[in-house]
């Protein structure tokens, strides 16, 4: 590997792998570069008739020569050149409200996947800290199939036992109360590793990134987290994983110029 593995080009990886065979419609909302990579990489490999809705464009990438960059912002002025369609942005929250996948960033989530990407008040009517708020997140969140949450930061401040907002609606119990009919949260990536949710909608460990313990995770973690006996470390990237990333996906280098290390993620935090 002649460069550093960043925690962005890991987890867009990880996430292209996770996609499944019934997955057709990817959505990928604002400012989320390791999203919008896997699923061109998936486009690439193992989903070569998925559409993927990135910001105003709908693309195929299957067989193409003609790859839009990965930018730091996705609503990117290329969009309205290098795509197969543009979709109006009057109409586009109407009209995708129900892709197969979805991506969910927060600056909070708690115990059940419940996400604040609002802000955080300061008790007196005010705001703590403001968030980029929930453009279209209620919608896509309650109808799409199944929905992946990426959070750029693990400590006990962004994982916490109750969120000050529900943006989006990830806990399971609820969400079968009011009778969302999509698929809810799979997985949870951060700088740690990949979480999912048990039977009764417990957030928990799955797989960690090579170096961090259960006790690493636990101790930035502000509610207990279920942690099963066995916990696998995430397996590297393959030589052709990596190599359609860096070549093809992102051959200017976003994900690594914009992402720290993978094993400096978290313990920067």
């Amino acid at each position: 590997m002649s460069e550093e593995l960043s925690l962005a080009e890991m987890q867009a990886i990880i996430l292209a792998r996770d996609f499944r065979d019934n997955d057709l419609v990817f959505q990928v909302g604002a400012n989320l570069a390791n999203a919008r990579a896997a699923c061109m990489l998936a486009n690439l490999t193992t989903h070569p008739n998925a559409r993927l809705l990135l910001g105003v464009e709908i693309e195929n990438l299957s067989g193409s020569s003609n790859v839009p960059e990965v930018p730091p912002f996705l609503f990117h002025a290329s969009g309205f050149t290098l795509g197969e369609a543009s979709m109006h942005q009057g109409y586009v929250f109407d009209d995708m409200a129900k892709p197969d996948v979805f991506f969910v960033g927060g600056i909070e989530v708690d115990q059940v996947g419940n996400v604040n990407l609002t802000g955080i008040p300061n008790g007196e009517g005010g705001w703590k800290l403001r968030g980029p708020g929930p453009v279209a997140l209620a919608t896509m969140s309650t109808y799409c199939s199944g929905y992946y949450i990426l959070m750029g930061r693990h400590d006990p401040r962004t994982f916490v036992e109750q969120v000050s907002n529900i943006t989006a609606l990830g806990d399971k119990k609820r969400r079968e109360e009011y009778g969302f009919p999509g698929g809810g949260p799979r997985l949870l990536l951060s700088p740690f590793g990949i979480f999912d949710f048990d039977d009764q909608g417990k957030m928990r460990l799955k797989s960690l990134f090579e170096g961090y313990s259960t006790e690493d995770v636990q101790q930035a973690t502000g509610f207990e987290l279920a942690i099963p006996a066995q916990v696998d470390v995430i397996a590297a990237p393959t030589e052709a994983e990596l190599g359609i990333l860096r070549s093809v996906v992102d051959p200017s280098g976003v994900l690594r110029s914009s992402s720290t290390p993978l094993n400096q993620g978290a313990k920067s935090n």
